[in-house]
């Protein structure tokens, strides 16, 4: 009798004994899982994998205006507390790093000692490269890769002429091939390059464009009918092709850039005003006639060049400013607020840029 009360006292007790060892592994998982989340947010790291070839790095912050091909045995990292980039390899080591000032001219560390220093100009941009040794007796650069404490290479680009101007600083792991990373720098296109210009609309060039830019109309002398506009185009009318009356038409960022602002104004209805740099100058980049509850993001957004920003609004509709459905595009020289789709002399389109001319 005895037996079994100690039998069935030890079986209780067994199951009690498993049901706690399970209990305290699902607690134990669970605080691992949420320490990991919770060190993912304090690196606040965002990591994109990669696979084809061009990727734009204003994803993961609009002072990275620029594209590169990346291998598919790369991926991109960001690090927020510094705002600097690292792509890794297939190993997780730390390949390139990159990272951006602000300033009117290059500038070096006092911490480090310059071993060689060569002037250049990459794809147009005038660069310096650096071979450099961080002094001895420096703390080590937090947040970057360990190699960035011994002797390495890098090249540093800047963006504009203007002043101030972003710079970017490309460091390269002295593991790296050179040939990789010159591959690499070869591929990089900035957003105020002519390559990133892009389309407005998918099939422009074969849009009948009822109003080229410098066109003079008024009413009753226009190549549209009803016209109630007098003046100098001062923007390029992409049209919509047959069969697109009644659905969604999308428009596209031309440049890289933010969003000033967007909004019902007369004569356009809806309209998107962004802020470009065509290589050296600012411009105010205006697209018009457009649904406003279509537009994605918000006032500042770093619109991408490519990325679709809206889509057209509807025929003599409040969205269009009751005109037909089509695309207004405009280029004012500057970042004067005057958006403008006509001007009263011809002279006065020397403030403004044909799209035409850019292709």
């Amino acid at each position: 009798m005895r037996w079994k009360i100690f039998e069935k006292t030890f079986t209780k007790n067994k199951v009690a004994g498993i049901f706690f060892v399970g209990l305290l592994f699902l607690v134990i998982g669970f605080f691992f899982i949420y320490d990991n989340k919770a060190k993912d947010q304090r690196t606040g790291s965002m990591e994109v994998e990669k696979n084809s070839s061009s990727f734009n790095f204003s994803a993961f912050n609009s002072k990275f205006r620029f594209s590169a091909d990346l291998t598919e045995r790369w991926r991109v990292e960001y690090v927020p507390e510094i705002e600097s980039l690292n792509i890794l390899d297939i190993n997780n080591e730390p390949q390139i790093f990159i990272r951006y000032f602000e300033a009117s001219q290059f500038l070096t560390l006092q911490t480090v000692d310059i071993l060689n220093r060569e002037t250049t100009q990459i794809k147009g941009h005038d660069a310096v490269k650096y071979e450099i040794r961080k002094k001895p007796g420096t703390a080590v650069f937090p947040f970057q890769p360990k190699w960035r404490n011994e002797q390495h290479s890098l090249v540093d680009i800047r963006l504009s002429k203007n002043n101030p101007s972003l710079f970017y600083v490309f460091a390269y792991n002295p593991q790296l091939s050179a040939i990789d990373f010159q591959k690499f720098i070869d591929s990089l296109i900035f957003d105020n390059d002519s390559e990133s210009i892009s389309e407005p609309i998918k099939n422009s060039n074969e849009r009948v464009t009822k109003k080229p830019f410098g066109l003079y109309v008024e009413p009753g002398n226009s190549t549209v009918t009803p016209e109630k506009f007098t003046g100098y185009h001062s923007a390029v009318d992409y049209e919509i092709l047959s069969g697109e009356e009644n659905i969604d038409v999308p428009v596209f960022a031309v440049c890289g850039g933010n969003m000033r602002e967007f909004k019902s104004a007369q004569g356009y209805g809806g309209v998107i005003v962004q802020d470009c740099l065509f290589e050296d100058q600012p411009v105010t980049v205006i697209y018009g006639h457009l649904k406003l509850s279509s537009i994605t993001g918000r006032r500042g957004d770093y619109l991408v060049f490519g990325n679709k920003i809206a889509v057209l609004g509807n025929a003599f509709s409040d969205e269009t400013g009751d005109e037909r459905k089509h695309l207004h595009l405009g280029i004012r020289k500057g970042s004067a607020s005057d958006i403008r789709g006509y001007v009263p002399r011809e002279e006065d389109l020397l403030d403004w840029i044909d799209f035409q001319s850019l292709k």
